[in-house]
């Protein structure tokens, strides 16, 4: 599916786009963890890849990151916990430094826009923002130093802020602290932690290097600066890079281990579920980090897979995942990947194999073919002929009526499938070999369709305009409650289910409660880690969401709640 917020408008609408999120992020102020909801109802991940800080508290390791909020790993399990972001009450997900107070409990932290603590009873976030306090907005505060009474926050240009241990009013605070408070007494972290010189000589496995002067360099042959070294009280030290995420390492055994964890892109378009396996992936040519991330929950481990690592990967850049059997197929901008998980293979097909246009939007199957959306029309590719050493015989779906006409979303029902296109709906007939446009009035007509999902006899669609729901059995659009116009809105992705139906929006994302027969928003202010929600993905009681900042899982169907 092709995602409307910037891939299809003028370059000056990018500009736009940003300050528009930019005065967003300014006014939707997060005063702290939502009270409607109970922690981990909203649960966001992003890109964790560059470390600011750590601090080791009673149960967890917290790394601050800069796209991902602040991540913790759970050093008597072993495994990673899910990171506390916008989802959980942060003011932003851009850490500068975080610490841990073990007289409270608290956890603090600071970011770009405000100083925030977590009260671990409360399970709640506070949040001071920088001007509340007489902060510039340009300046970072890069050190927090737990004192036996109080908190200190120190920032680049060399400003001092204190605060209670408990939290409460932050004030600008005496310079010559060390007065009323022996240095020694003061723990900091951040930058003006103790850093030590030369790192241990480490030893890494899986084709890891590490140099003592503070480098860590991967079997892609990418490396890392450190940007942050802690040591605990059972000889581990803990690492934090600048591009290769946290590790741990044992100062005993001189064994280093990286600690994978988060997104290899903070943009995601596509998501499915395959095998026990999470793929997600999405389009952003200018992400500094890019590729398609592969989550095995269960075990936690976090794969990545990038074009210029995998020859046959022609491009990493996705617009929708399709599982088939063994197999998952990658919408592409540049061709249709295959990609076999028992072999671990990947292989791309193109203009050159007989695909009507290398960008590739969608694709659905079916026992015996399957339907791939283009920049130009549909195409069939026959299962058979996979095995094919000379030509794989792709056909073209109507070309007479499809040329030169982009498909950005498919939905096959039995016979019928469905095709969402910038010139409306196609509905082709795969066994009577025949189709046309949808001229029906009551229905979507010379508009974009961007997304199509069935439930029952019901078909949904969504558009440039808003929603349209057709019933098949009793041959006739519905119109409100069902189907609305939403001004300004343009429906990213649609997916209706049994209980609800979900509408992806650059605004939040619609849900309409069948029960009710209502509609109703949410954004980043009930949890979301963007407003910009390009794909959606059921998983039982929760859904996720992905945006343009990472991926959103919600508790929707808490028993206990009523949205």
């Amino acid at each position: 599916m092709l995602k409307f917020s910037f891939k299809t408008g003028a370059l000056f609408l990018n500009f736009l786009s940003a300050a528009l999120l930019l005065a967003q992020d300014q006014l939707a102020r997060n005063r702290g963890t939502n009270p409607n909801y109970d922690q981990g109802d909203w649960i966001s991940y992003s890109v964790a890849r560059l470390v600011t800080s750590i601090a080791v508290g009673d149960q967890y390791t917290y790394f601050g990151t800069r796209q991902s909020g602040i991540t913790r790993y759970d050093f008597f399990q072993n495994r990673w916990e899910y990171p506390f972001t916008t989802s959980n009450g942060l003011a932003d997900n851009e850490i500068t430094t975080v610490a841990f107070d073990f007289d409270t409990g608290f956890l603090w932290c600071a970011s770009r826009t405000a100083i925030s603590y977590y009260h671990t009873t409360a399970e709640r976030w506070t949040n001071y923002f920088k001007n509340e306090f007489g902060m510039p907005e340009f300046d970072d505060i890069e050190s927090i130093g737990i004192a036996p009474n109080q908190l200190l926050f120190e920032t680049a240009a060399g400003r001092l802020f204190e605060s209670n241990k408990f939290g409460g009013v932050i004030l600008l605070a005496n310079k010559d602290f060390g007065n009323s408070t022996p240095i020694s007494q003061i723990r900091w972290f951040g930058k003006r932690a103790n850093l030590r010189g030369n790192l241990p000589h480490f030893f890494m496995s899986n084709n890891y290097l590490f140099d003592p002067t503070g480098v860590v360099e991967d079997f892609r042959f990418r490396s890392a600066r450190v940007t942050a070294a802690v040591e605990d009280s059972w000889g581990n030290l803990w690492l934090g890079t600048n591009g290769l995420g946290a590790g741990r390492g044992d100062t005993r055994s001189l064994r280093l281990e990286m600690l994978d964890f988060g997104l290899a892109s903070p943009v995601v378009d596509a998501m499915a579920f395959h095998q026990g396996v999470f793929w997600m992936a999405g389009v952003d040519e200018f992400a500094p980090t890019r590729g398609i991330t592969a989550w095995e929950a269960e075990k936690e481990i976090w794969r990545f897979y990038e074009q210029r690592d995998i020859s046959q990967l022609q491009s990493d850049q996705i617009h929708s995942i399709t599982p088939d059997g063994d197999n998952l197929w990658f919408a592409t901008e540049y061709g249709l990947s295959l990609y076999s998980q028992k072999r671990g293979s990947w292989k791309t097909f193109d203009s050159f194999d007989g695909l009507s246009d290398n960008r590739v939007f969608d694709t659905v199957v079916n026992d015996t073919a399957a339907w791939v959306a283009t920049a130009n029309g549909i195409d069939r590719i026959l299962k058979k002929n996979l095995a094919a050493k000379d030509s794989l015989n792709i056909k073209a779906v109507s070309p007479g009526n499809l040329t030169i006409v982009e498909v950005y979303d498919l939905e096959l029902m039995e016979n019928l499938l469905w095709a969402a296109t910038n010139r409306g709906i196609y509905v082709y007939d795969i066994r009577k070999n025949e189709g046309g446009f949808s001229a029906e009035a009551g229905g979507p007509l010379n508009t974009t369709v961007t997304s199509i999902s069935h439930f029952g006899d019901e078909i949904w669609f969504g558009s440039l305009d808003g929603i349209d729901v057709y019933d098949i059995k009793k041959k006739q659009w519905l119109g409100v409650p069902e189907g609305r116009f939403f001004p300004n809105t343009a429906i990213n992705r649609i997916l209706a289910d049994k209980e609800a139906v979900w509408a992806a929006t650059n605004q939040g994302v619609l849900k309409y409660t069948r029960s009710s027969r209502s509609w109703r928003t949410f954004t980043t202010e009930d949890g979301l880690i963007d407003n910009h929600v390009n794909a959606m993905l059921l998983d039982g009681d929760y859904i996720w969401f992905g945006t343009d900042r990472g991926i959103t899982q919600f508790y929707w169907n808490d028993p206990n709640r009523v949205d």
